[in-house]
């Protein structure tokens, strides 16, 4: 029972370490179109896993996962590192979370 409320409070962290990034980088980074860009793709991706049907979202963190790990490789030197506490919520997510059973 706990590992499945860790796993949904990591689902709903994810999203909002995202958009936290985003917000920061925004507020003091001189390159606000392309943090937007970067920052709101990064947030939509982490907020998939929420939003899709309770038997395909462990499949579907995974997978959001994976994006978000390219997106921060490809980043790492300039923003990428802030979205660092997204990726490590998916994870924890996609390892925790259990799927009620009827």
């Amino acid at each position: 029972m706990a590992n499945r409320s860790v796993g949904r409070a990591a689902l709903i962290a994810a999203p909002i370490a995202a958009a936290a990034a985003t917000v920061i980088l925004m507020a003091t980074a001189g390159a606000v179109p392309q943090v937007l860009i970067w920052g709101g793709l990064t947030t939509l991706v982490t907020l998939v896993p929420v939003i899709v049907p309770a038997r395909y979202r462990r499949t579907v963190i995974w997978i959001c996962a994976a994006a978000v790990l390219a997106a921060v490789g490809l980043a790492i030197l300039s923003i990428g590192a802030y979205f660092v506490p997204a990726l490590i919520a998916l994870v924890v997510a996609g390892l925790t979370y259990r799927p009620r059973s009827i």
